[in-house]
């Protein structure tokens, strides 16, 4: 069996192009922000040496850093530590043991515009950006007034700007992006992010860029899951999202439910993405007297070669590694297509499944972090998240929310306004009860976990309104 590498990763993407390799460990949420906000701002020239502070003072000020710092040996160990806690509260900044200082992969957390850099997030962080530069809002105006603040009002931004010389850096020239008409799934994508870009110059700054960052990692986790579906028309696969205290008991009624839904989630968009790789294979044309036996080599060599950004070395390797299935030619199905998916390149439904789970339990979206049990749940920095993603500053009536969710999303939280939902959710019901006694038992917990986080309000007629406390 062949192990799947960052070259075949481009045939399953024929498919889904939201797909990400297997070595999901590295892929995090600072990532993706970085890879999201790089069109906007210009690396600082001192950036490296901000990373090379956190883990080395000494290569700090050997890079440029000496004129900003008034310090001595003796400082260096405090200094490191204070930057570390500042720059790297993720860990994604790594020592050069061999040249000293910090590597020049990893990312430290933006503070300021000036420390963005691109980041190697798997493409989920490009590909959100794709769908934000198609949204008709002044997004980026207010991105860059939270990133580049005029002032430092807080110890962690002053401490910023007095390492890049007083600038938090500068804004990037963008590039005129042809126009997209996007999906009501792109929509709904945009207009989440949308919502978590809040400018402000206090230190309400930094849990604003945490969130943002939390917020885009989600949302492309989620399309990841169900863009195979949606690009066939149809609305997102519902899921149904334990909303108890997390990861919560296995014996639990609800969270078997959860672990149903999960499985049936990712059984769909693998089963979607073979069929989409189908269908595009398909549609591809033969070349004039292509024999038989050598049809089905040269349409999927057609299909990798229209693929923007792959080199024709890397489509000949993937063609290598598919050549047990492409001898004697045949047709592109479904069938040929999960054969190949899950014995060729080692991405079965539980490979994807992992994956997923993988990328779920870095912002607490997916548990447990081991075992056959996975589901979705809501850890409290996400149920956050998703609140100010959905609701924005205004308030939003519980029903609403919860419909708001399924239908933009495919995530079911309870029965919301739609009691048709329950119909729609025939895996979860079992053991005496009924999707529906299921649904309304999550809602109401996590109608409590809303209201004891503050993100939610229950007046004396029952009436519970979700908001935003950020």
């Amino acid at each position: 069996m062949a192990t799947l590498n960052p070259k075949t990763i481009e045939f399953l993407r024929l498919g889904n192009p939201w797909l990400v390799g297997r070595n999901v460990s590295r892929i995090v949420p600072i990532y993706t922000l970085h890879a999201l906000l790089a069109d906007s701002f210009k690396t600082h020239a001192s950036a490296q040496g901000v990373k090379h502070l956190t883990v080395g003072a000494e290569r700090a000020i050997q890079s440029g850093l000496k004129e900003t710092l008034d310090v001595t040996e003796h400082d260096y160990a405090d200094l490191e530590s204070s930057a570390y806690g500042v720059f790297a509260p993720d860990r994604r900044i790594f020592k050069d043991h061999a040249k000293g200082g910090a590597a020049s992969i990893g990312s430290p957390f933006p503070v300021v515009g000036g420390l963005v850099a691109g980041a190697i997030d798997d493409g989920l962080g490009k590909n959100l950006r794709r769908l934000m530069d198609s949204t008709a809002t002044d997004w980026n105006d207010r991105l860059l007034k939270l990133m580049l603040p005029s002032k430092a009002l807080d110890p962690v931004t002053s401490l910023s700007l007095n390492l890049l010389g007083g600038s938090p850096g500068e804004a990037a020239e963008l590039e005129a992006q042809a126009a997209r008409t996007l999906t009501k799934v792109d929509q709904a994508c945009a207009q989440f992010i949308d919502n978590l870009i809040v400018p402000s110059e206090d230190a309400r700054r930094l849990p604003t860029i945490r969130r943002l960052a939390m917020g885009a990692y989600w949302v492309a986790l989620v399309r990841l899951v169900i863009d195979p579906v949606c690009r066939r028309g149809r609305k997102p696969t519902p899921v149904f999202v334990y909303c108890g205290l997390p990861p919560g008991s296995s014996n639990e009624p609800l969270v078997r439910a959860a672990t149903r839904s999960y499985a049936n989630w990712i059984t769909e968009s693998w089963s979607y993405t073979a069929t989409r790789i189908s269908e595009l294979l398909q549609k591809t044309e033969d070349l004039p007297r292509t024999k038989k036996a050598e049809r089905l080599r040269q349409r999927v060599h057609s299909a990798l070669s229209e693929k923007k950004g792959l080199s024709i070395a890397a489509a000949e390797s993937i063609l290598g590694s598919l050549e047990p299935s492409l001898e004697g030619g045949g047709e592109p199905s479904p069938e040929w297509c999960k054969e190949v998916m899950s014995e060729l390149l080692s991405f079965s439904q539980a490979e994807l499944g992992r994956r997923v789970r993988s990328l779920g339990a870095n912002i607490g979206f997916a548990g447990p972090d081991a075992g056959q049990r996975a589901r979705l749940i809501l850890d409290a920095p996400i149920l956050g998240v998703l609140v100010q993603g959905v609701v924005g500053d205004q308030a939003m009536e519980l029903g609403d929310f919860v419909t708001a969710l399924a239908e933009r999303f495919g995530l079911v939280l309870g029965i919301g306004n739609d009691d048709s939902i329950a119909d729609r959710m025939t895996d979860l019901g079992s053991e005496g009860y009924d999707a529906f006694e299921l649904l309304v038992a999550n809602q109401e917990f996590l109608r409590e976990r809303l209201v004891r986080a503050g993100l939610a309000r229950t007046f004396s007629d029952s009436h519970t309104e979700v908001f935003c406390n950020a």
